[in-house]
């Protein structure tokens, strides 16, 4: 058990630099922050940008405005504490739940995709813990999910009660490259994953009506300077447009945008030219954009089925991926390009679920098979979708593996993904 926990040491230090680094460059569908002041048309600003918003949450509203932090000039090398193995627990180390309490903390308001995620999954978790514990949700909105972590590390175990904590991918992040007062990735939090692991499929779309001729829309966009709907400075949105701006992207930013539907809104009443969430499941909820309000420019990974469909019917034969029209259109150097795939990696999820440090091993390990064992499930499945939610298990021995490649980026890529990210 030593051997394995100081190898778990190890892994868990680097998972935790995954957690951070997933969904920088892509937004998860739907997850809508505190509503900020009407948006203003900011120029771009490819290296130093204001203080940090929240990352978005879909219809919820955050209290609180994260605080922006210091990036630090090197790469990070935090010590963890030895963490819970992934191995079954021995007969003699199996937790019965009963009688016991599961407490899920929110970082953000009721009614969006954290809290919607968390409380279907707290449905299905009593079931799947021996004894069958009560769950309940509670939430604490505020500085990016910063507020719900600092409420539960730092305490004494209850043996009544076992806490999760629900955190978005860019804390992490933020801890892991710049630090967060008062909260360390590596060291406060043991993880139990993420529920909603989906490949990258952000896609910006501008308006149809703005073009003078559609078919030559790719290259009048570069030929403008034209206003994209952005909600804060650290959100998933905001890293992938500031890598494309860095690269020579041409935008005219305007913040302060409450989230994915509100920029879907604002592009549909023609208040911005370019949305960045043509993604398939948004474009489900506006059919109009595939029926000609909308012309696809670029994507990130994953071409959206609408897009595809329009090419196999001749239009738009300009869209391809970002990194490829970067690399082609203005010779992005491999750094760069290195720096959007690792990120992109990274990227397939949004919402971490975590428990403190102070939590028992057997308890974190019982916890960490009931995970897998909800997020696989059809019930809980059946449940998301049927909300048009994404949902996909990554482990962390899944993480571990990513991290490892991450283990091996240069500094001046570090540096390069730390730029995107206020100063």
């Amino acid at each position: 058990m030593n051997a394995a926990l100081t190898s778990a040491k190890r892994a868990l230090s680097l998972f935790a630099l995954a957690s951070a680094l997933a969904m920088i460059a892509v937004a998860c569908g739907g997850d809508d922050p505190t509503a900020t002041p009407r948006p203003t048309a900011m120029q771009q600003e490819p290296t130093a940008m204001a203080p940090a918003q929240p990352s978005p949450e879909p219809t919820a509203m955050m209290e609180d405005r994260p605080t922006p932090t210091a990036m630090a000039p090197s790469r990070p090398t935090p010590t963890a504490p030895p963490r819970p193995t992934s191995t079954p627990l021995p007969p003699d180390e199996q937790v019965d739940f009963s009688g016991k309490t599961v407490q899920i903390t929110v970082g953000y308001a009721p009614g969006g995709g954290f809290d919607t995620f968390s409380r279907i999954f707290a449905a299905h978790l009593s079931n799947a813990l021996p004894g069958n514990p009560n769950v309940f949700v509670s939430n604490k909105p505020g500085a990016n999910t910063l507020v719900a972590v600092r409420s539960v590390t730092g305490k004494d175990y209850r043996d009544n009660q076992a806490d999760i904590v629900v955190v978005i991918s860019t804390l992490i992040q933020q801890s892991i490259l710049g630090g967060v007062s008062e909260f360390d990735a590596a060291n406060d939090l043991y993880y139990l994953g993420a529920p909603d692991f989906t490949p990258s499929d952000q896609t910006w779309c501008i308006r149809t009506d703005l073009l003078d001729d559609p078919n030559n829309a790719l290259d009048e966009y570069f030929a403008g300077n034209f206003t994209l709907g952005q909600i804060g400075r650290v959100d998933t949105y905001a890293t992938s447009t500031e890598w494309a701006v860095q690269v020579g992207f041409p935008f005219e930013r305007a913040f302060g945008y409450t989230g994915t539907s509100d920029m879907d809104a604002a592009f549909n009443r023609r208040e911005i030219a370019i949305t960045p969430t043509c993604r398939d499941s948004q474009v489900l909820q506006n059919p109009e954009w595939a029926e000609g309000f909308a012309t696809p420019l670029f994507y990130t990974r994953v071409e959206p089925d609408w897009v595809k469909a329009g090419k196999a019917e001749g239009k738009w034969q300009w869209v391809d991926s970002i990194r490829n029209i970067a690399e082609q259109r203005f010779n992005a150097s491999a750094s760069y390009l290195d720096a959007l795939d690792a990120l992109l990696d990274a990227a397939s999820a949004n919402r971490i679920f975590a428990m403190p440090t102070e939590t028992p091993e057997p308890i974190v390990n019982a916890m960490r098979a009931a995970f897998e064992q909800v997020v696989q499930s059809d019930g809980f499945i059946a449940d998301m979708r049927s909300r048009n939610y994404d949902v996909g298990l990554r482990s962390g021995d899944q993480y571990q593996a990513q991290v490892e490649d991450f283990a091996g980026l240069p500094d001046e890529t570090l540096a390069i993904i730390r730029g995107l990210f206020p100063s």
